[in-house]
This record gives structure tokens, C-alpha cells and sequence, in this order.
């Protein structure tokens, strides 16, 4: 019985070629997108869930001052101290720092010549890995970070400095640390390399008792720069938060100088395994995703897929009145309808499973292709991967009823007496379904089509406005102290007679980096302290950047002069209370702590974006840069585009006064795009599952036009005997589509609104809803329709009614 019911579907399905083969391709194009989409997710949940008790490790984040100041992925440094007294439901706590580049140099191997210039090496506690328990191929986790001689390694970095060699025979080879005069350290440990699935991503890790001291033992709540992560049950979250709050009010408050200025300062605990899609602040070690872009994409595949089965019914039911009377002769034969509907159930069944061998091999395909646009490095394994093995039979289930089972039903259902005399209504009904399917399929491509060109022209504003900065033409390098104070002055001459050089500035923060310090500020004659972001820069950094001064000066170009005097923005000014009459004012700096100063106001600059689009400006003080010792930039306005020539030339000045450190550096306009780089994946997904979605839209209608240029061909043929035009046919033929689709706009429109409002408003500044983008993508809609249209009725319109009629 099954052989015959595979035997007659297949027969049926040869026969109807169009109608076999565009379902076939539009649940192709449906399930790829579908399979591909579910791989993305997968990837997009899955972060740090590599790691043995990862429900169990949460990250702490301090949000300091009011709500329109900073919420940061760090913590201050002396929370340590508090969690390992005040918090005993912690079982192991670790801190690690990202804080400067590292310069590296093999003592031993094939590239103990060669010194390599390294970005992904923290500084780390000794507990770091009785919280983070890493895959170890050699060595030993407990001595890797117990002194500070020794450090852990990655493996591929291990084979970057020593070659292909076993990771046993890396522990206790040495590697030479730093620049001026560096120091050898022993490999204790080589673990595994994390995963792209991971929301940090370091090669090395070391202890170094000087900046342990310096920084990790700070007794300070007011800057937040460690990385800090607590491990403990996943059940006792609420009693560690409560202490956490508690710590707060005993500790944290206090040493802010006023209950009213830290009475916004809270802690706050972050599963590890969230920070991926749900964290979004300032210091976070990567760019992370969007939880709403994994739900917005899943749905957009979901209809996708659903597209496609809206073909498969639509063209099912067109073709009701064609099979009506096989149904019939099948009946009056004793067919019983349970049969008819297995019968319809296997063709659809047939089809499903040739389109989801199509589209196993499309994914295939375009797997690579996918990677490139998302960013990704996924690896489609039918075999390998339990997801994909356990969805794909799933999918061929839901989708044989889900595509089948209304037209099995329908069809199914018809009166054996009634059709064989001819007297079966197949229309009314089955037209009302066909017709709301088709305008949820242009709908949903209409809703995703107008989203597709808000979003791109938000991400166009990002690109192309004015942040109150030029970052065009500025080329970055980042100065662990390699320069050293004292020859800051003499580089700047050399790197400025070069002619494409039109400036050079040292500072110790730069817009867009998120590495801001961030201190406390108040006027002379007040108690009202306001924190703030505050780095330190030199007379040439306005410049550099073109700032625009709004009033006073900038600071002086003879060295020395502008000690403790500082230029704020706007923002700043406003805070202070001083924004009508903001020169000559002295603000304190810290005060109450060692640090403590008094500095005069010289200059204001206009307020401009240092953060994010997504966040608001905020207040900012720049220091006149002085003996800095740590992390800093160095930033060259370039007078035209950069050609290799001009940066050799560069890096020969550098070589010059930094013999033995290769020169790091990069291009702020670069940076600054690779800080949106999840919204530009985002839109190019976005697009190409548009463009599907379009796709299978068009293809539905292609058929459905086929169908009814089919039914018509006799009427076509007389109103062409008595007069009619082609134009005439094709506005009959079309009339009742376009009907369709313009219903559908009515209703894509508000939904696709409303979308889009919801993604925007995670920026504090962005473009609104443009009429006239809504209005181009109602007109490709009608285009995109009337085109599909005419292409199916073009040869109708054409053809002799002759040919129409001669049976009669």
C-alpha cells in the first residue's frame, strides 16, 4: 500500500512540473535559511558554556554615580579584600587586568630573534584558575600563577614562539618579558585555546607583584577597572547579592565623602553565561552580542520557512478544482478519505524531503559565505552536531503536515456525486484562505523589507555624522610607556617634520575606547562631588582630533606651563554648576584621597560622543598631561589618506627611539566601525533574509498568477475577440493581487514601525523613522509584485485567441 501511495505521488508530482518544482526550490531557500539561522543561535547561546561549572561563576559590575553617568563590566579593586572577609558564600574569587600590551621575545627555538608584540595577555590573580577551570594540556594550573617568574600559555601561542613542539616540551622554556629590560619567565602551564564561544579571549595570562600591589590591592571604590568573577552556587545568588549591597552601604558609600554622591553606586551580579547577549557596558572585554538579535533572527527564519509552506498550500488548494475529480472517481471507487488524505500527506511528503536534501547541500555551500557575513566560524555537520541531527527528521514531520495537511483536508472533503456532475464549489472558501496567505507572505516581506532600510540607515548616521570629532585620517599607536616622558617632546618633532604628519598628540584616553578612568570632581567652595571621566592629554590633543573650543584656551604649547590645569566639555560645566561662567574656575580632583588636586579650568570644548551612540555624552575632564607612567596613546593626524611609504616612515621614527618593540598600532576610523561591527552583521543578515523572504513571496505569486492565467485562458480569448487589449488583460489578470498586496502594506507598515522604534531605542542618538524610506519600500513591494505578475501573464496577453478557442 505505502509503494503505491509513493508510486501515484511521484507520478502526480512528474506531472506537474511548475507546480513541483517551485515548491520544491521555495522550501529549499526556506529550510537553508532555517538550518543555517538555527546554527547561529546555537553558536550565540552556547558562550562560556565550555567551561566546567560555568553556572556557577558570575562576574560583579559597578554602576557608579547617578543613572547618567557609567555602568561599567569591571569593579573596583578594593571589593577583593571585602568578598573574601564579608562574603563567605563564595568559594573562590579571581581578578584579571587587561592593561597594556606586552613586547615577547622566545630565549630558545626557531624565533628566539624575532620579538612579537602581543595584545591578549592579562594580568591575573594565583586563584585564577580555581575559578576558571581551562582545558591544561601540560603543566600545572595550581604553579602557573603562584610566582612571579612563571606564566600560562596558550597553545597556539606556544607554537607561535617554539614551533611544532609537544605541549610537555613547552614547561620550563622561557620567554623574555618587556621592553627596555626585559625578564625571562618560565611556561608552567599550556591550556587549550578558548573557544570563539567565549566572551574573553586571552594567550597568556601572568602574576606581576608590582602591578598586584599597585592596582589589585588598591583601597579605592571609585574606580572600577578589574575584572572580577566570584564562584559559587548557583542557588545562593540572592544571599551573595544581599551581602554585595551590604558591602556597599558599609564600605563603598562611606568612601565616596557624601551618602547623596554614592547613593546611585551599586554591585551587581552577572551569570558568566549571559554576559555574551545580555551585557552591554563600559570595559567589557569584547564586543558582545544581542539577545534581541538571536529572538529577531529566529522569528525572521521561522517565517521564512513559514513562507515557503504558504506556497506549497496556496498552490495545493489553486489546484483543488483541477484534482477535483480524481477525488471524485477515487470515492466512487471506495476510496475511503483517510486514504485520499495519506495519499496527499505522502506527495507532500515527497516533496519535503527532496527540498530538505536541496537544502542540506545549499548549506553546505554557502556555509562559508555565511561565515563571512556574520563573523562567524561555523561548522555545518549533519553528523556531528545532535541539534542539527534531532531538528532535520523533526522538521520533515512538521512540515509534510504543516504544508500537507490543509490541502490533504480540503481536498479530501470534496463530494463524489457533486463533482462528477460538476456542481463542486472550490472556490469561495479556498480563494478567502489562498488570499490571506498571500498577504501574510507580502506583509511579512514588506515588514522586513522597510526594517532592512531603517536599520542600514541608522547604522549610515553612525558612519557618516559628526561625533565632535574628525576620525578620519588618525592613526593610532598604542605607547605602553615606550616613549618614555622625557622624550615624548623630542618624538613629536621628528614624527611632525615628516609631511604627511599634520599633528602628534600623547594622551591617556582616546574617544571610542571605553577605557576611560574615572574620578571625582567638585568645586573649591563645595562639598558636592560628581564623578567623572578624566584622562590626561597634551597641548597638541585638540588638534589632533579638532575639537571645537567653546571657550577659554587650549593648553599651552610651552611644556610644563598648564600644570594642573584641565579643558571639560559641556557636559561637564553643566554638572559643576558652571556652565554660564566655566574659566577660572578651580575644581578639586579626588578629594580627601592621596591623589587630591586642585585644578583650574582653562578651556571648554563642545560636548562630543567619547562612548557610544548608544549612551548619552557624558561629563569629561582632560588633564594637561604630565609624568605619566602606565598605558597611553599616540595619536598622528595624517594629512592625507595613508600609503605604506608614510607609515614605514613612521615606524622608522619609532624604531628610533624604540629599538627593540615592534610599533602597535591602528586606524581610529577602523576602530570606531569594528565598535558597531554586531549592528553591521546584524543588517547583512537582515538582508539576505529580506531578500529570501522577497524571494519566496514572488514565487508563491508566480504560480498562483499561473494557475489563474490558466483557469482564464478561455475568457482571455474572448475578451481578445472583442477588443480587449493587452494592457486591459493584464490589469484584469493582476487586479486581484495587487488588491492583496495592498492590503498587506496597510498592515506590514505600523508592524514594521513599531520594530524598529523597539531596536532604536537602544540609542541615545539615532536617525527616527524616515517616511520616505517607508514610501520606497511600498513602491519596490508594488514593483516587485506587478513585475512577478506580468512576467506569468506576459505570454497570455500575447498569444492568439485562436489558440484558446479552437475547442469550442
Amino acid at each position: 500500500m505505502l509503494k503505491n501511495y509513493l508510486k501515484i505521488a511521484w507520478r502526480t508530482l512528474q506531472k506537474n512540473k511548475l507546480y513541483t518544482g517551485l515548491n520544491i526550490f521555495g522550501l529549499s531557500l526556506g529550510l537553508s535559511s532555517f538550518l543555517i539561522i538555527l546554527l547561529f543561535v546555537q553558536d550565540e547561546l552556547s558562550y562560556d558554556r565550555f567551561l566546567p561549572d560555568s553556572d556557577q561563576i558570575f562576574r560583579v559590575s559597578a554602576n557608579w554615580g547617578n543613572a547618567e553617568t557609567a555602568s561599567y563590566a569591571t569593579a573596583p579593586p578594593a571589593l577583593g579584600v571585602r568578598v573574601s572577609e564579608d562574603i563567605p558564600e563564595v568559594e573562590a574569587m579571581t581578578r584579571i587586568l587587561k592593561w597594556n600590551d606586552f613586547t615577547i621575545q622566545p630565549a630558545t627555538g626557531p624565533n628566539r630573534e624575532q620579538i612579537f608584540r602581543e595584545e591578549k595577555v592579562f594580568y591575573a590573580e594565583p586563584g585564577f584558575f580555581n575559578v576558571f577551570d581551562l582545558s591544561v594540556l601540560a603543566g600545572s594550573k595550581e604553579k602557573a600563577l603562584s610566582e612571579p617568574n612563571l606564566l600560562a600559555i596558550s597553545a597556539s601561542m606556544a607554537q607561535k614562539y617554539f614551533g611544532d613542539v609537544a605541549p610537555q616540551e613547552l614547561i620550563g622554556k622561557a620567554l623574555m618579558i618587556g621592553s627596555n629590560e626585559p625578564v625571562a619567565r618560565e611556561i608552567a602551564v599550556v591550556f587549550e585555546d578558548l573557544p570563539s564561544q567565549s566572551h574573553m579571549h586571552f594567550d597568556m595570562l601572568v602574576y606581576e607583584p608590582g602591578m598586584y600591589n599597585e592596582i589589585f590591592l588598591m583601597d579605592s571604590w571609585t574606580w572600577p577597572i578589574l575584572n572580577t568573577y566570584l564562584k559559587f552556587p548557583e542557588g545562593k545568588k540572592e544571599q551573595v547579592q544581599e551581602k554585595l549591597n551590604q558591602v556597599v552601604a558599609n564600605y563603598a558609600i562611606p568612601a565616596f565623602g557624601s551618602e547623596e554622591e554614592g547613593s546611585d553606586f551599586n554591585l551587581q551580579l552577572m551569570p558568566i553565561q549571559d554576559i555574551h547577549l545580555k551585557s552591554h557596558l563600559l570595559r567589557e572585554m569584547e564586543a558582545n552580542g544581542y539577545e534581541g538579535y538571536v529572538y529577531m533572527f529566529s522569528l525572521v527564519a521561522l517565517f521564512v520557512l513559514l513562507l515557503a509552506c504558504i506556497n506549497f498550500m496556496n498552490l495545493a488548494t489553486a489546484k483543488a478544482g483541477l484534482r477535483s475529480m480524481e477525488v471524485g472517481v477515487r470515492k466512487v471507487m471506495g476510496s475511503q478519505k483517510s486514504q485520499l488524505v495519506f495519499q496527499f500527506l505522502t506527495e507532500a511528503f515527497l516533496v519535503v524531503v527532496v527540498a530538505m536534501v536541496f537544502s542540506l547541500i545549499l548549506v553546505q555551500l554557502s556555509n562559508g559565505l555565511f561565515n563571512q557575513i556574520s563573523g562567524k566560524e561555523l561548522q555545518f555537520n549533519l553528523i556531528q552536531n545532535p541539534l542539527i541531527l534531532t531538528v532535520v527528521p523533526v522538521l520533515i514531520v512538521v512540515l509534510t503536515f504543516l504544508s500537507g495537511a490543509y490541502p490533504a483536508f480540503y481536498l479530501s472533503s470534496f463530494k463524489p456525486l457533486l463533482v462528477i456532475k460538476q456542481q463542486i464549489g472550490v472556490g469561495k472558501n479556498s480563494h478567502t484562505f489562498r488570499n490571506t496567505l498571500v498577504v501574510f507572505q507580502f506583509a511579512t516581506s514588506l515588514t522586513l523589507i522597510i526594517c532592512t532600510l531603517l536599520v542600514q540607515r541608522q547604522l549610515s548616521f553612525i558612519q557618516n555624522s559628526n561625533p565632535g570629532f574628525n576620525k578620519e585620517q588618525l592613526l593610532i599607536i598604542h605607547n605602553d610607556g615606550e616613549v618614555q616622558n622625557e622624550e615624548r617632546e623630542a618624538f613629536k618633532n621628528m614624527l611632525s617634520s615628516q609631511s604627511q604628519i599634520n599633528s602628534v598628540s600623547f594622551s591617556t584616553g582616546i574617544p571610542m575606547t571605553g577605557q576611560f578612568q574615572m574620578r571625582s570632581f567638585n568645586l573649591r567652595d563645595s562639598d558636592l562631588e560628581h564623578g567623572m571621566n578624566w584622562y590626561e592629554a597634551d597641548a597638541d590633543y585638540l588638534d589632533a582630533y579638532q575639537f571645537e573650543l567653546v571657550e577659554g584656551r587650549n593648553f599651552s604649547m610651552v611644556e610644563g606651563v598648564d600644570q594642573s590645569k584641565v579643558i571639560i566639555n559641556q557636559k561637564a560645566a553643566a554638572y559643576l554648576g558652571i556652565a554660564q561662567d566655566p574659566i577660572g574656575q578651580i575644581v578639586v580632583r579626588n578629594q580627601g584621597e592621596n591623589d587630591e588636586a586642585q585644578l583650574e579650568v582653562i578651556g571648554m570644548v563642545e560636548d562630543f560622543n567619547f562612548e557610544s551612540y548608544r549612551n548619552e555624552i557624558k561629563p569629561l575632564v582632560i588633564e594637561y598631561m604630565h609624568d605619566y607612567y602606565l598605558r597611553d596613546y599616540i595619536s598622528i593626524r595624517l594629512t592625507l589618506n595613508p600609503s605604506e611609504a608614510g607609515i614605514e616612515d613612521i615606524q622608522k621614527t619609532w624604531e628610533g627611539f624604540v629599538s627593540r618593540v615592534p610599533m602597535n598600532y591602528t586606524f581610529f576610523d577602523q576602530d570606531f566601525s569594528r565598535m558597531y561591527q554586531s549592528e553591521m552583521k546584524m543588517a547583512d543578515l537582515l538582508k539576505v533574509l529580506t531578500f529570501l523572504s522577497v524571494l519566496i513571496a514572488c514565487l508563491g505569486l508566480f504560480g498562483l498568477t499561473a494557475y489563474t492565467t490558466h483557469l482564464r485562458t478561455k475568457e482571455i480569448g474572448i475578451r481578445k475577440v472583442f477588443g480587449a487589449s493587452g494592457v486591459e488583460i493584464f490589469i484584469m489578470l493582476s487586479s486581484s493581487f495587487l488588491k492583496l498586496v495592498l492590503i498587506a502594506i496597510v498592515l506590514a507598515i505600523p508592524v514594521a514601525v513599531y520594530l524598529t522604534n523597539q531596536w532604536l531605542s537602544d540609542y541615545a542618538y539615532k536617525t527616527g523613522i524616515s517616511i520616505g524610506l517607508i514610501l520606497l519600500s511600498v513602491l519596490a513591494c508594488l514593483v516587485i509584485a506587478g513585475l512577478t505578475i506580468f512576467f506569468q501573464s506576459y505570454q497570455s496577453t500575447r498569444s492568439e485567441p485562436i489558440q484558446s478557442l479552437k475547442d469550442e
